[in-house]
């Protein structure tokens, strides 16, 4: 009977620093770099739509994104949350939305009576 060894994976550490650091000047993009791109469009979504809405809400939003994104990392880097990978074309990807959505904000309704 032979037995096996399992080979262990080893992932290069995310850098909680850049992490938040990414969510800090880019609602969101901590999450992204983080592997989290769901999350990370949410932190955005709801970042804008707190800005246009009640701006202490939209900056409550960024705030807790740039604390996920950093407290994330360090729970990857630890092994308490599995680790994700991303890629840089993706990181890019959401970059360009978050740009994007951010050049469309002046063309947003000023009467937000209907919300």
């Amino acid at each position: 009977m032979a037995f096996g060894v399992t080979p262990s994976v080893t992932h290069e550490s995310k850098n909680p620093g850049f992490s938040a650091l990414l969510s800090l000047v880019f609602a969101g993009l901590g999450q992204a770099y983080n592997g989290q791109f769901s999350r990370g469009f949410f932190i955005l979504a709801g970042t804008l739509a707190g800005v246009l809405g009640f701006a202490p809400a939209g900056v409550a939003v960024w705030l807790y994104g740039t604390y996920d994104a950093y407290v994330t990392a360090q729970r990857m880097n630890e092994g308490a949350i599995p680790y994700r990978e991303s890629s840089i074309v993706a990181v890019f990807l959401f970059a360009a939305v978050w740009i994007a959505s951010l050049l469309l904000l002046p063309a947003a309704p000023a009467d937000l009576s209907w919300w």
